[in-house]
């Protein structure tokens, strides 16, 4: 009985571990829009 509520108990630990590393991940950082800018476009946005 001590064998299998250890072993569940490690499956449980690495399932939370794991989500935990993957929340922890940042996030891709947002990609650039594909095409050219104009200059009248360049003034307006700052």
């Amino acid at each position: 009985m001590a064998l299998l509520f250890s072993r569940n108990t490690r499956n449980q630990l690495k399932q939370v571990f794991d989500a935990l590393r993957e929340l922890m991940t940042p996030p891709d950082p947002p990609k650039r829009p594909i095409g050219f800018v104009t200059q009248g476009e360049k003034k307006n946005t700052g």
